[in-house]
Formats: structure tokens, sequence, C-alpha cells
């Protein structure tokens, strides 16, 4: 049976087999590429959506709130801003924007939470400054 050929009965040369393998290994490569990029793709999206998706936090005492706060802020008291911080927040990435009567304790705030690692922590002074910028209503309901 000389002459004929078997269907895989053959040995491809060399040659051949180094480059399927190399066919091979590119195939996984660019896949693993692919995955690995759109994995870090997902989590520059979530980073932005969390810096984009800024939370209010009004640092004044309790009594200060009581008679009147920005509409959408949250309220923790300067004093317990450092043990508090992580429940109001999603991520250390996130946009977080503070202010007080004067802009003074959101100030320390500021200051405090960057100390943690809070990077886009941000003082926007006192509540009538921080409203106008904002175009939030100072609200007591």
């Amino acid at each position: 049976m000389r002459g004929t050929q078997e269907v895989g009965g053959s040995i491809p040369p060399s040659s051949t087999i180094l480059f399927v393998r190399a066919f091979v290994m590119k195939k996984i490569l660019l896949t693993l590429m692919v995955f690995g990029s759109f994995g870090a793709f997902a989590e520059d999206k979530l980073e932005t959506a969390q810096a984009s998706n800024p939370i209010l936090i009004d640092v004044r005492t309790d009594a200060e709130w009581n008679d009147g706060y920005i509409e959408t802020a949250i309220h923790i008291p300067l004093d317990k801003i450092l043990q508090k911080i992580e429940f109001a927040t999603e991520s250390k990435d996130q946009a977080i924007y503070l202010y007080c009567r004067s802009g003074k304790r959101s100030a320390k705030a500021e200051k405090s939470l960057q100390s943690i690692g809070y990077i886009n922590a941000k003082n926007i002074g006192g509540i009538k400054q921080a409203s106008s910028s904002l175009q939030l209503k100072i609200t007591n309901e």
C-alpha cells in the first residue's frame, strides 16, 4: 500500500507541528488577553461609576442637622466620620462631598478621610455655599 495515504495515518513534519502549537498558543493567549482586558475594563467601569455616584455628607452636629440640611445629604457628625464612613460608601474611590456650617469641620473631615485612603473626599465648604454650587435645596423634612 505504498503511495496511498490513510486519513490521519501520516505524521506531519516537525515544522508543521511547531506551527500548529504556536497557532494554538496564540489563540489561548489571545483569549486570556481578551478576558483579562474585559476584567480590567469592567473594573475601570465600576470605579468610574462609583466615582460618578458621589455622596454628600453633612458633618455638622445633630442639632445643626435638625435645623436644616442639603437635600440628598446623609448625616455623619465629624466626631463619628472615621467610624461610620465605610457604611455610607461603596469603595474608597467613591466621590465624597463634605460640608458643614462654614467649611472648617468639613476640611478636617476631608483630611481625616484622605488619611485612611478615601482619595476622592472633597470639602465643598459651608452649607450655603455647597447648596448653591450643587444647586440643591436646604430642607428640614
